[in-house]
C-alpha cells in the first residue's frame, strides 16, 4: 500500500509542477501583453514624432510546423529632433503581415531613449486588438487550467500539492 501511495504522491507532485508551469506561462502572456499595451499607449500619447523610412522587413515565424503564425518585423531608420539617427525595430507593432519596405512612416519615440519607438499603421497609435486578444486568451487559458485542476480534485479526491498535510 505504501508503494502505491508513494507512486501517487510522485504523480501528484509532477501534476502540481505541470499546473504551476502552465499558470506561469499564462501569467507571462498577460504580463507581456499589458506591458506592450501600456508602452504603445505611452508612446502614442507622449512620444516625439518623427518621419522614418522602413529600411527592411522580414517575416518572423513562430509556432509548430502544423500551427505556424507569422508577422513582419521591420527595421526603421529615423532622425530625432536632436539630430540622432536611429535604426532599430519597433518595440510594439500592429502591421501584421503588411510589407512596408521602402515606405515613409510616422515614428513615435521616447525622447530619452529613441530606440524605443512605435511606427503605427495609422500614424497615430497602435491598435489595442493584439494585446487585448492575448490577455483574453491568457484568461481563458487560466480558466481552463482551473477547471482541469478542480476536476482532478473531484475525481481523485486528493489535492495534488506536495506541501499538503498528509492524512
Amino acid at each position: 500500500m505504501d508503494g502505491v501511495r508513494l507512486g501517487f504522491g510522485a504523480f501528484a507532485t509532477l501534476f502540481a509542477l505541470v499546473v504551476l508551469l502552465l499558470v506561469l506561462v499564462a501569467l507571462w502572456m498577460m504580463f507581456s501583453a499589458v506591458r506592450d499595451l501600456l508602452r504603445a499607449r505611452r508612446l502614442a500619447s507622449s512620444g516625439m514624432r518623427a518621419e522614418g523610412r522602413v529600411i527592411s522587413s522580414h517575416v518572423h515565424y513562430s509556432g509548430t510546423r502544423e500551427d505556424r503564425s507569422s508577422r513582419v518585423v521591420e527595421t526603421i531608420e529615423f532622425t530625432t529632433d536632436r539630430g540622432q539617427t536611429v535604426r532599430a525595430n519597433p518595440v510594439v507593432s500592429d502591421i501584421g503581415t503588411v510589407d512596408r519596405s521602402g515606405m515613409s512612416v510616422t515614428v513615435l519615440h521616447d525622447r530619452d531613449r529613441p530606440e524605443r519607438f512605435i511606427a503605427p499603421r495609422n500614424g497615430r497609435g497602435i491598435s489595442a486588438r493584439g494585446p487585448v486578444m492575448r490577455i483574453g486568451f491568457a484568461l481563458v487559458f487560466l480558466a481552463v487550467i482551473g477547471i482541469i485542476l478542480n476536476g482532478s480534485w473531484m475525481i481523485i479526491g486528493y489535492v495534488p500539492f506536495p506541501w499538503r498535510a498528509a492524512s
